[in-house]
Order: structure tokens, then sequence, then C-alpha cells
């Protein structure tokens, strides 16, 4: 059975904040694609409401997350997540950047357990 921690580490700090600052670097969003394939299944022909709907979908998805955060680990894990948020987008760059967020990283995968307990 996980502990809080590595569910707070898992989900939030690498799936959230890291993989986020890295797809947006990116400029691409997985979740946002299978989303969009699926909604033209169903809305072949309305860009409008497939649209309206990702975007409901993602405000929701984000805010419930930034909600999970903030009850599992409060203003710290918020900052933790955020500063791995940060790491993914630095990483993407490339070149010297990558040793400073990857630096960054290691030092959230540290401080994620100690905040969340």
């Amino acid at each position: 059975m996980p502990t809080k921690s590595e569910i707070f580490v898992r989900e939030f700090v690498l799936g959230f904040g890291f993989l986020g600052g890295l797809f947006t670097w990116v400029g691409v969003d997985p979740e946002e694609e299978v989303i969009r394939a699926l909604l033209k299944i169903v809305f072949p022909n309305n860009d409008f409401m497939i649209s309206l709907i990702i975007f409901l979908i993602i405000i929701a998805t984000t805010a419930t997350g930034i909600l999970g955060i903030y009850s599992m680990a409060g203003k710290p894990g918020l900052i933790v997540v955020g500063l791995a948020w940060i790491s993914g987008f630095i990483i993407a760059i490339g070149d010297t950047a990558t040793v400073i967020g990857a630096l960054l990283l290691i030092g959230v995968m540290f401080f994620g357990p100690v905040v969340c307990d």
C-alpha cells in the first residue's frame, strides 16, 4: 500500500508538475489530444463544441489537481509542485539548462515527501 508521500510525489510532483512543465515547453498536451480525438467521434463537425468541452475539462482537472495538492501538502506542496513544473520546463530547453533542471528536480523529489508528511 503506497504511503501518502509516495502518492504525492508520483501523482502531483512528477505527473502534475514535472510532466506539465515538460509538455508546456513541447507545446503538446497528450491528455488534450486524446480527448480531442474522442470528441471528434461524438461531434464530427463541431469544432466549437469540442474546444469548449476541452477547455472545461482542462479547467476542471487543473482545479482538482491544485485542490488535491493543497489538501495533501498545503502551501509548501504547491511550491514544490511549482518548482517541479519549472524543472520540467527547464529540462526541455536542453544544453546547460538540463543540468540545472535535473538538479532542481532532484531537490524537489527530496522535499516532496518532507512537505507531505
